[in-house]
């Protein structure tokens, strides 16, 4: 007689299964926070010219692009958590060959390998985690990633005398901490039931959100709303040519995020120092000197990675008790001030004030600006694209955020020289208050509302606003 196993109900585990992957951004957060904190070392080392280690940035950034262009396939084919572990298997190696290559070469290219990794494991790790978390708390439980890559970059940062003086040790660390999260993440981590059902494997989609729900009942009921949603051939490509209602949000997070992109939120915390330099007198002060031997000053930058860490952590507590819509709103809001106040410093010619208050201003904005792109990228975005074309429209808001932030580091410099830091600011409010606009216009309240629900609803309503007047949840 054949013993059927009983799937266990448990009530913490989706968290497990959240935490465990969010987790795993820290690495690639690291990797970016130790390129920014070593440049002495790789001045020193490889002989380069601080552009040459800015360029580094770039070369993370592009392999971004190239994963996530790969990407979108990759976790349409082989599902969520193959991508995931696969892309943390990749981003650890990439991680420990950078840190201990011998040569430009090597750096180089581990780091686009890195970044490649990178851009795969953003998608399918927001995919994932949107997917499996509870409605109540998944604006919670997406953020989550957000804050672990934050975590990353600070301590990159706060270890940047050990990292160039113990490579090996480090690497041995990352590896031993790495093994047993990917150990126990392919054992016992559940794949999406959301791509069970899209790949015909109803059964296992059952299995699945039954050990993901307190309650059969409960796991049953949301099935259902699945298979709903993904009646239809079209996936991918094909439903955003064929859907104008798909077609249109992807349009609308894309909008979003240029606007995001033009109003400063990556370029200036990234440019923030050279911001700091404008005010010529504010050199006098200690807390904003350069080290001797790069123009880097870490007080300042551990600061900004600290808001930038903290602004992510304040999206993790907020997100699903102010509403996304809300604290979206807060954030450029907040953004727009500080850059009409830094304006006003600027013009006025307020440098003995400036110099005590732009710092705090710069930090402030680091903490708005994480705001709003941990609620794009690993909220919003997410949670309103359809369950068929999830991954495609990802892939397609991710290349331009990453292609804009490549943008912008090519053309910050230029701008300033040829426009004036001053002209550059008015661009910025005029790019955040057509932002704030197209949030408060066009951008429903999903806090608390099934994926199911609200899909429905949109392509019911033909229109994202329909969300609005659909009180179910």
């Amino acid at each position: 007689m054949t013993k059927v196993k009983k799937t266990v109900h448990s009530k913490n585990f989706v968290y497990i299964c959240v935490a465990i992957v969010s987790c795993m951004s820290t690495i690639f957060g690291f990797n970016l926070g130790a390129i920014l904190s070593s440049k002495v070392r790789l001045i020193n080392v490889f002989m380069l010219e601080v552009y040459n280690v800015d360029s580094m940035i770039n070369t993370f950034l592009l392999g971004a692009l190239v994963g996530t262009f790969l990407g979108g396939r990759l976790v349409y084919d082989t599902g969520r958590l193959q991508s995931i572990l696969g892309a943390f298997t990749f981003g650890v190696i990439g991680q420990s060959i950078s840190l201990m290559s011998p040569t430009f070469s090597t750096l180089f290219i581990s780091e686009f390998a890195v970044g490649a990794a990178f851009g795969v494991y953003l998608i399918s790790s927001v995919s994932y985690v949107t997917e499996i978390s509870p409605s109540a708390y998944r604006g919670s439980c997406s953020s989550l990633i957000a804050v672990f890559f934050t975590l990353g970059l600070l301590l990159a940062t706060v270890l940047r005398g050990i990292i160039p003086n113990y490579g090996f040790s480090v690497v041995s660390g990352i590896v031993l901490l790495s093994l047993p999260l990917l150990v126990y993440s392919y054992l016992r981590l559940p794949e999406s039931p959301r791509w069970h059902a899209l790949t015909g494997s109803s059964d296992k989609a059952l299995t699945e959100l039954i050990r993901l729900r307190v309650s059969t009942s409960e796991a049953a009921r949301e099935l259902a709303a699945i298979n709903e949603c993904i009646l239809g051939e079209e996936r991918g490509m094909a439903l955003f040519f064929r859907s104008p209602v798909f077609r249109g949000v992807t349009w609308f997070f894309i909008f979003i995020s240029i606007s995001c992109q033009l109003a400063g939120m990556a370029i200036l915390p990234y440019m923030s120092l050279q911001l700091i330099k404008s005010f010529q007198t504010a050199m006098t002060l200690g807390i904003l000197v350069p080290s001797s031997q790069s123009d880097i000053n870490f007080v300042f930058l551990g600061s900004i990675l600290l808001s930038a860490f903290l602004g992510a952590i304040f999206t993790f507590f907020a997100v699903d008790k102010i509403g996304r819509k809300k604290l979206f709103l807060f954030a450029v809001f907040s953004n727009e001030i500080i850059i009409a106040v830094i304006y006003v410093l600027l013009y006025g010619q307020f440098r003995e004030f400036g110099q005590f208050f732009v710092v705090l201003l710069m930090c402030i904005f680091v903490f708005s600006s994480t705001v709003c792109l941990s609620l794009l990228l690993t909220v919003l975005a997410s949670e309103l694209l359809a369950v068929k074309g999830r991954e495609f429209g990802l892939t397609v808001i991710y290349l331009f955020n990453f292609a804009a932030v490549m943008m912008g580091m090519y053309f910050f410099y230029r701008a300033v020289q040829s426009l004036g830091l001053l002209m550059l600011l008015s661009f910025f409010l005029i790019a955040g208050a057509f932002l704030f606009s197209l949030i408060y216009s066009g951008l429903p309240e999903t806090k608390g509302k099934l994926l199911e629900s609200m899909e429905n609803t949109i392509f019911n309503g033909r229109n994202l606003l329909a969300i609005k007047s659909d009180s179910r949840d």
